[in-house]
C-alpha cells in the first residue's frame, strides 16, 4: 500500500518510479514522497503519480508537464504566483499578507530573487537545483534575511508543483543546505556588543532622557514615547500605533490591538495577537498628563475636533500636514539626539529596549513564562533569544541531592552497626 496514515494524523504518500521513468519523472530519485493533511488528498496524489507514471510508460515522455514548465521563472512569478500570494494562498497557513508585507516582497524579488532567476525556466531551475544553491549561498554572505528569501523560493516552486507546472519540486532539498553566515556574523557582533543596557546603563540613559526633558531639549510626548515602549516591552510600532481608544486610565490598562506599518497604515500585531497590558501607578499618571497636554497642543494648531481615534504619538511631518501617526525611525531619531548630548550613554537602539526589559525583568526574579506573556510570544524558546542573562541555579537541587546523600549516608551507618 503507497498510502500510510502517520502518528500525527496526516497520511504519507509513497510510490516507487520504475528505472525506466526516474529521469523523466523524478531526476533519478526512486520514489514519490509526500505528507498531506487529508487521506482525500492522498489518494489524489496516489492516482496522479500512477497515472504520469503509465503516461511515461507507453510513449517515453511527460511531455504537457515538460511544456508547463519552461515558463520562464519571472513569467510564473507575475502571472500565477503572485495572485495566490496576495490572497493567502501561497504558504501553508492561509492569512492575506499585510499591506506592509506584500510591499516587502515586492522589494526582496525586485532586488534580490528576480535578477537571480529571472531569465532561468522553472525546469531548468528545478533540474538543476545546484543553481539555485549556489546563488542563494552568495547572497547569504551578504543578505542577513535569507531565511525569507528561502521562504519565497519555497513557496514559488511549491505554488508550481501544487499547479502542475512541475512534477516534483527538487528545490526545497537544496534550501535546507543554505546557511545564514551573515546574520551570524551580525548576532556576534550584538552579542559582543551586548544585546540589552544593564540596569546601571539604564539608569543613565532615564536620567539623561530626564535631564534633557528639563533643559526642553526633547517634549513630554519624546520622553514618554521612550519610558513607555521600555516599560511595555513591546516593539515601537505597537507604541506607534496606539490610540486614546485604547488607553483605559480610569482602570489602569492599556490595549495592544494593533501596529503601525512604514506606510503609516495600521495593520495586526506580530503574531495577531491582542494583548491587555496594566499599567504602573507612574505610567498611568504620564499617560492622563499627556493625554490634557496633547488637547491643548492640538488645538493651538487648529485641531479642536479630538475623538477616541486620535493616535497617542503623532508628529508634523516635513512638508507641513500636523497630527500624522509617527515615522518608522522617530524613536530612533530620539534617541540618537540623546545620545549626541550624552556621549558616554551605552550605544541603544528601540528593539535593545525588548531586550532591556527581558533581560532586567529576569534578572529582577520574573519567570521566562512571565516574561513571554508579556512580550506577547507564542514561545518560550522565542522568548530566551531575548532573554539575554545567565540562568541562575538557586540551592534547592543541591539540597535535594544532600537530603538524599544523608539519607544513604545514615541507612549505611544503620546497616554496618546492626552487623556489629
Amino acid at each position: 500500500m503507497t498510502i500510510r496514515k502517520t502518528k500525527s494524523g496526516s497520511y504519507h504518500v509513497e510510490v516507487f518510479f520504475p528505472k525506466n521513468v526516474r529521469q523523466i519523472l523524478s531526476n533519478g530519485d526512486t520514489r514519490f514522497r509526500k505528507t498531506v493533511k487529508t487521506k482525500a488528498e492522498a489518494e489524489r496524489l496516489e492516482r496522479a503519480t500512477l497515472d504520469k507514471i503509465s503516461n511515461v510508460v507507453e510513449t517515453g515522455t511527460d511531455r504537457a508537464m515538460s511544456t508547463r514548465g519552461d515558463m520562464l521563472f519571472k513569467d510564473f512569478y507575475q502571472e500565477v504566483w503572485w495572485d495566490i500570494y496576495v490572497n493567502g494562498g501561497s504558504s501553508r497557513v492561509h492569512i492575506l499578507p499585510s499591506k506592509a508585507t506584500v510591499a516587502a516582497t515586492k522589494s526582496i524579488f525586485r532586488l534580490h530573487l528576480l535578477p537571480l532567476f529571472g531569465k532561468y525556466t522553472l525546469n531548468e531551475l528545478n533540474n538543476d537545483p545546484e543553481i539555485v544553491r549556489k546563488e542563494l549561498m552568495i547572497l547569504s554572505e551578504t543578505y542577513a534575511n535569507i531565511k525569507t528569501v528561502k521562504s519565497y523560493v519555497h513557496q514559488m516552486f511549491a505554488v508550481a508543483e501544487a499547479a502542475g507546472y512541475l512534477e516534483l519540486n527538487h528545490i526545497d532539498r537544496v534550501l535546507n543546505l543554505i546557511g545564514s553566515p551573515k546574520k551570524n556574523r551580525l548576532r556576534v557582533q550584538r552579542q559582543a556588543a551586548g544585546e540589552a543596557l544593564t540596569a546601571d546603563e539604564l539608569l543613565a540613559w532615564l536620567d539623561a532622557a530626564k535631564d534633557d526633558l528639563a533643559h526642553e531639549k526633547i517634549t513630554e510626548q519624546d520622553y514618554l514615547l521612550f519610558v513607555l515602549t521600555l516599560n511595555l516591552g513591546d516593539r515601537k510600532s505597537e507604541t506607534y500605533a496606539l490610540q486614546w481608544k485604547h488607553v483605559d486610565l480610569q482602570n489602569g490598562y492599556l490595549y495592544l490591538l494593533a501596529a503601525l506599518g512604514k506606510d503609516k497604515t495600521l495593520g495586526p500585531t506580530k503574531g495577531r495577537k491582542q494583548t491587555k497590558v496594566q499599567l504602573p501607578d507612574f505610567l498611568c499618571k504620564m499617560l492622563k498628563s499627556w493625554k490634557k497636554h496633547q488637547v491643548n497642543n492640538l488645538a493651538v494648531q487648529g485641531i479642536t475636533d479630538v475623538t477616541p481615534e486620535q493616535f497617542v504619538f503623532t508628529y508634523t511631518d516635513f512638508k507641513g500636514h500636523m497630527n500624522q501617526p509617527l515615522h518608522p525611525d522617530f524613536l530612533n531619531y530620539r534617541l540618537n539626539s540623546i545620545a549626541k548630548r550624552h556621549p558616554n550613554l551605552a550605544p541603544l537602539h528601540p528593539h535593545k529596549l525588548r531586550h532591556t526589559f527581558s533581560t532586567l525583568a529576569a534578572e529582577g526574579g520574573a519567570s521566562i513564562t512571565t516574561i513571554s506573556a508579556a512580550l506577547t510570544h507564542s514561545d518560550t524558546s522565542t522568548t530566551q533569544i531575548y532573554v539575554n542573562a545567565p540562568a541562575t541555579v538557586g540551592l534547592a537541587a543541591n539540597d535535594a541531592f544532600a537530603k538524599k546523600m544523608a539519607l544513604a549516608r545514615a541507612n549505611s551507618e544503620k546497616r554496618d552497626s546492626q552487623l556489629f
